[in-house]
């Protein structure tokens, strides 16, 4: 738990300088491996999704360490943004560096950017099978104008208890999309 605490507090202090996430991310991981050797545990490590939104330029810059990866609703179309992930962090000194950590991808009024932790996507029906989140949502938003953030969070906070009657991890959903105003 120490651990989480000290991923945040690097991260709440990062995000109010002007840095950008390639700097987060490298905060982030430093203060993970210093926890770390403190503990001392080899296998300490977490999965963050680190997401920033520019408004004048509608963009969203992503960088994933292992995280489940962000579905695009725009444009009647569902789509994951699967971007090559970093490794998690607290385990990049495991890889060479040079790679590409940040990815850009256009985000404009009336799209949806939907997050959610593994614990929607790992939950199983009676029959083992994974809830199928981007058919779902497919299905339900894809061939139609982009729905509201609140619409894809109630859907699906609807579907998932279809799909599985009983959870076995924590659940977080989170949609966000731009204001028309900017």
């Amino acid at each position: 738990m120490h651990a989480v605490a000290a991923v945040l507090g690097s991260f709440r202090e990062a995000a109010h300088e002007d840095v950008g996430l390639e700097v987060v991310a490298a905060r982030l991981e430093r203060r993970l491996a210093r926890e770390a050797k403190e503990i001392p545990d080899e296998e300490l490590f977490a999965t963050a999704l680190l997401v920033e939104y520019d408004s004048g330029a509608q963009r969203v810059r992503l960088s994933n360490h292992g995280h489940v990866e962000p579905v695009l609703i725009s444009g009647r179309e569902v789509r994951v943004l699967d971007d090559p992930p970093v490794l998690p962090l607290g385990l990049g000194s495991l890889a060479e560096s040079d790679g590409r950590a940040v990815w850009s991808h256009p985000l404009a009024p009336g799209d949806v950017l939907l997050l959610v932790t593994d614990g929607l996507v790992e939950a199983r029906n009676h029959s083992g099978v994974f809830y199928p989140l981007l058919e779902r949502l497919a299905h339900r938003f894809g061939g139609r104008p982009a729905p509201g953030p609140a619409e894809v969070v109630d859907f699906l906070n609807t579907d998932l208890p279809r799909h599985a009657r009983s959870l076995h991890d924590d659940v977080a959903i989170l949609a966000i999309s731009p204001n028309a105003a900017g």
